[in-house]
């Protein structure tokens, strides 16, 4: 066969959709226990001896479908009101895990249960352990979300060749339908010295559609009910800060310092057995945990960080969209919100209202009219979010969202330009539909309306509207996955509660990629990928082209290798510049004593100035490592080096050579109590911060933080570091639950 058929029948094979064989379906029954079961992580009461067992685990990567490395056993109890999960994992080494904060699992040796209470396959709780007893949960809709937290019961024992955990539920921090459906479950194990992902009941890649509708019926729990807490959570924080200016004779001025009390807190109430509402009162929104540190020079696009609010976690997977259409952390200084959230009937569904005092960026927000200001006012958030499941892994949706903002103040002479608030919104549908054996699609179209208010008091106020959409196609079997999408983003549409980095294009994107599984070798997968995303803007000129080809290598040892090549051409000002560089990526997580990657990219780049005169094509060198260092299990270093250069060449001058570092020392006492420095350095700015945190942490919403902050910048005349911050808080909530 010659080189141009053998590539047309691969393409043909690759895009034709096969029927597959659905996969057989199966049910475990839960046990009956006729004494309570104490949850010590030992499975000796005679209730495990009699309930059903789910065995038969089968890997889900690398090589699907094999019999894993180590064996893995699940049995589950109903005792009372509550679920009780009884896990056995054989262990024929020492298990890679460590005592680690909460949610802080996923790179080591853990297992997870996964429950699907409306039966539908379109969404579960995740309740997960390693083998040090640590607790993970979150909510699997999608790709799995950890910011979800309840409060439920766990313990763990390590014994010779084995490590055994018991998982305790309680129904009412669940949401439960009135549905009829039996529940889903699904059990992941993860063996990280093998690289070894192994699942109950096993799972085809090849399948579309979420991952709960290859779940196993959990049969046995009629009349379970749950939902109705009601649990009151209140907080104090307490704070000093000062703050102080460096002067140029080298010199410093005094100390300003000033003290912040706050008291707050937040309701969540089960209002029917699926639907849960959330209220908060100024909310606690202190920063405990500190964002990394991000490059923030040379940058075409504003910077976006991870939510990490309470308020705005819970619930948040009723609130997801194909586009990126909601980022809370636009709500920058909420006074109060409201949140209703889970099953309405057949909905899927979630309310949010929040009072904001303003302050936000609002770049990013799309269309940008030159008298819209750059930081939001006091104003009000608004979300409506509702999905109809249907099929086999089908869904219909509805997306609503509006933001106003208050009138200026002090408020202007009636009759003048610019009198009055600022609105915008949108509403849009979308879909997700599981077409066949192979085939899935989704579809979003949305429609936005926005009158703006005028920074400049003798400017009129500004209306206008447009629509953005999108379509994508996906295929995918054991071995072959392809991507076909556009997207279309009118050239005013807006939406301030999300994010969109350009305004009046089309995106046009395909992408694929095929497994090789070699045998007989310590190279398990291989995968040629190839990803081409192409945008013009609405006069048809081209925004940006970045074709990518790249290959994966996955050895039976943790390691993972990506190495690739890029070629972009990316529009600036008036000038396309084409830029061609080398990627590549390593993985190795095989010695829990110390894991790392490094991820290097060499090349073009382009110097964004903000005139041609100013911009120009530039070499580019962006290196980042990670290192995590574990001398004990009680002891974690975690430790980021960003190194960014660009300059006129490869041995030319620089325009911008940035260092960022940061170093995460975790001291973690029992599964309460740690200790945490972390250092963080930013060479470009020449500042120095340093964040200290005592946490005591009994379930979550019932906490006891201390801490201090400190940051230092050098001072230009004598070169020498001074302290310009300083920061000592106190935060203590408590949750009650009735």
């Amino acid at each position: 066969m010659t080189g141009s058929r053998r590539a047309a029948a691969v393409a043909l094979s690759l895009c034709l959709p096969g029927l597959g064989l659905a996969a057989e379906h199966v049910s475990l029954a839960v046990g009956v226990a006729t004494s309570p079961v104490r949850v010590d992580g030992v499975l000796d009461e005679p209730a495990w001896a009699e309930a059903p067992v789910a065995s038969a685990f089968r890997l889900m990567s690398p090589r699907e479908g094999e019999a894993p490395d180590e064996s893995t056993t699940v049995r589950v109890l109903r005792d009372g009101d509550r679920l009780v999960f009884g896990i056995w994992c054989q262990a024929r080494r020492k298990p890679h895990a460590s005592l680690t904060a909460r949610d802080n699992v996923l790179d080591g040796d853990h297992v997870a249960i996964h429950v699907d209470t409306d039966g539908d396959g379109q969404r579960a709780y995740i309740f997960g352990v390693n083998p040090y007893g640590v607790q993970a949960d979150g909510i699997l809709a999608g790709d799995p979300d950890f910011k979800w937290d309840g409060v439920w019961d766990s313990a763990t024992h390590r014994g010779d060749g084995e490590w055994t955990a018991e998982i305790e539920v309680p129904f009412r921090i669940l949401r439960i339908s009135a549905h009829g459906r039996p529940w889903r479950i699904w059990v992941r194990r993860e063996i990280t010295s093998w690289n070894e992902v192994s699942t109950w009941p096993p799972y085809r890649v090849g399948e579309p559609g979420p991952i709960m509708l290859q779940a196993a019926d959990l049969e046995g729990l009629e009349g379970a009910r749950g939902g109705r807490e009601l649990s009151i959570e209140p907080y104090v924080y307490g704070a000093t800060t000062g703050t102080r200016d460096l002067l140029d004779a080298g010199g410093t001025t005094g100390w300003s310092d000033e003290t912040q009390k706050e008291a707050g807190g937040d309701l969540q109430l089960g209002v029917t057995r699926s639907l849960v509402l959330n209220a908060t009162y100024n909310p606690d929104f202190s920063q405990i945990e500190a964002d990394q540190l991000q490059i923030d020079v040379n940058r075409r696009f504003p910077l976006i960080y991870p939510e990490k609010r309470p308020f705005f976690l819970e619930g948040a997977d009723h609130f997801l969209s194909l586009m990126d259409l909601v980022l809370t952390r636009r709500m920058a200084d909420p006074d109060w919100g409201v949140k209703l959230t889970g099953r309405a009937g057949a909905w899927n569904t979630g309310t949010l209202v929040v009072r904001d005092a303003g302050g936000s960026s609002l770049l990013g927000s799309g269309y940008t009219p030159s008298n819209d200001s750059v930081l939001t006012r006091p104003g009000w958030y608004a979300l409506e979010r509702s999905q109809l499941p249907f099929g086999q892994g089908s869904n219909v949706g509805v997306l609503l969202g509006a933001h106003w903002q208050d009138a200026p103040e002090p408020a202007l002479a009636p009759g003048s330009p610019s009198e009055g608030a600022t609105f915008n919104g949108f509403g849009g549908l979308d879909s997700q539909l599981r077409l066949s054996g192979h085939w899935r699609s989704e579809a979003q179209v949305v429609a936005s309306s926005s009158t703006i208010d005028s920074a400049n008091a003798q400017a009129a106020r500004t209306s206008f509207a447009d629509w953005m959409g999108v379509l994508r196609l996906f295929y995918r079997d054991k071995a072959r996955s392809l991507e076909l999408g556009a997207r279309h983003v009118g050239e005013k549409f807006r939406d301030e509660i999300g994010y969109q980095d350009y305004a009046g294009v089309t995106y046009r994107h395909v992408g694929a990629f095929w497994d090789f599984f070699p045998r007989g070798s310590v190279l398990q997968r291989t995968a040629p990928i190839f990803d081409a995303l192409v945008v013009h803007d609405h006069s048809g000129r081209l925004e940006l082209a970045n074709i990518q080809a790249s290959q994966d290598f996955e050895f039976r040892r943790s390691a993972f290798v990506n190495a690739g090549y890029q070629h972009v051409d990316e529009f600036w000002l008036t000038h396309t510049y084409p830029q061609d560089r080398a990627h590549v990526f390593a993985q190795w997580t095989a010695w829990r004593p110390l894991t790392m990657d490094f991820d290097a990219l060499v090349g073009d780049g382009i110097l964004f100035g903000a005139t041609d005169a100013t911009s120009a094509l530039a070499w580019q060198e962006v290196y980042v490592l990670n290192a995590t260092v574990r001398p004990t299990p009680r002891l974690t270093a975690a430790t980021n080096v960003t190194r960014y250069r660009l300059a006129t060449a490869y041995n030319g001058t620089d325009y911008v050579a940035q260092w960022l570092v940061g170093v995460n020392l975790t001291a973690q006492f029992t599964q309460r109590l740690s200790i945490r420095v972390y250092p963080q350095y930013d060479s470009n700015a020449r500042h120095l911060d340093v964040n200290g945190l005592l946490s005591y942490v009994i379930h979550p919403g019932t906490v006891f933080y201390a801490g201090v902050n400190s940051g230092w910048d050098r001072d230009l005349t004598n070169d020498a570091p001074r302290a310009t911050s300083r920061q000592v808080f106190a935060k203590a909530s408590w949750r009650f639950s009735l």
